[in-house]
């Protein structure tokens, strides 16, 4: 429990104060019904979707071991369900002015995501995306969040340059079980068990040793856990 409190006090003190307008944050989304493996579609497909974002210039997309705080604080991790009424409180502890929240579900054969942009000043849904894909191989789950992350730039009024949508469309690892001990190490840092996240995103790391994104979040996690064993002594 003190790390678990620490580890909160330690990232919130490094959120800005002021709000930046081109500043946005996605969520875990809601996993709706029975879908196998549920965790990817709820912890690794919206991560992708905001690294994709974050590859467009003029746009902040919000640390995710800084979001893992905030829903801690809030005590939403734990739910299962971030609601669009959530969303100001997460959008103000954060300095965002937009939170990206979601759900899938089974539509027929195919998998449906349904992303919405929620104004933190207001509390309104600004807009919604949709996208359906059937699920044959694992790398449609990335073919169905490209389409995602394109739709949402496209509502925000990003123009995307053959270069950038290069690195949109590639793939964060081609192993399904790497990318799954990935979206599951989330799932534990979101609830403050940073020990068991770490493990999680290092088993990622070592079956794909290509897999960028979970060595760069098991480091950034790993000096957050340095810093909280100091402030415990």
């Amino acid at each position: 429990m003190k790390t678990s409190i620490i580890f909160l006090m330690f990232l919130n003190v490094r959120i800005g104060l002021q709000a930046q307008t081109d500043t946005l944050a996605v969520t875990p989304f809601q996993v709706v019904g029975d879908l196998e493996d549920a965790d990817i579609y709820s912890y690794g497909l919206p991560d992708a979707i905001a690294h994709d974002l974050s590859c467009l210039p003029g746009l902040v997309v919000v640390e995710r071991i800084r979001l893992s705080s905030v829903l801690q604080e809030l005590k939403l991790s734990q739910t299962g369900l971030i609601r669009e009424q959530d969303a100001t409180s997460i959008g103000k502890l954060l300095s965002a002015k937009l939170i990206i929240v979601g759900t899938v579900q089974k539509a027929g054969k195919e998998t449906r995501v349904h992303a919405r942009a929620i104004n933190v000043g207001s509390g309104e849904v600004i807009f919604s995306v949709k996208s359906d894909k059937k699920i044959k191989v694992f790398r449609d789950v990335f073919i169905l969040e490209d389409d995602l992350a394109q739709r949402i730039a496209f509502q925000l009024g990003m123009k995307i340059s053959k270069e950038q949508l290069d690195e949109i469309q590639k793939d964060a690892t081609a192993s399904k079980d790497a990318f799954k001990d990935y979206s599951i190490g989330f799932k534990y840092i979101d609830i403050g068990e940073l020990e068991t996240g770490l493990q999680y995103f290092k088993k990622a790391s070592e079956l794909d040793d290509r897999f960028d994104w979970a060595k760069a979040v098991r480091i950034r996690a790993e000096k957050v856990f340095e810093e909280l064993e100091k402030e415990i002594r």
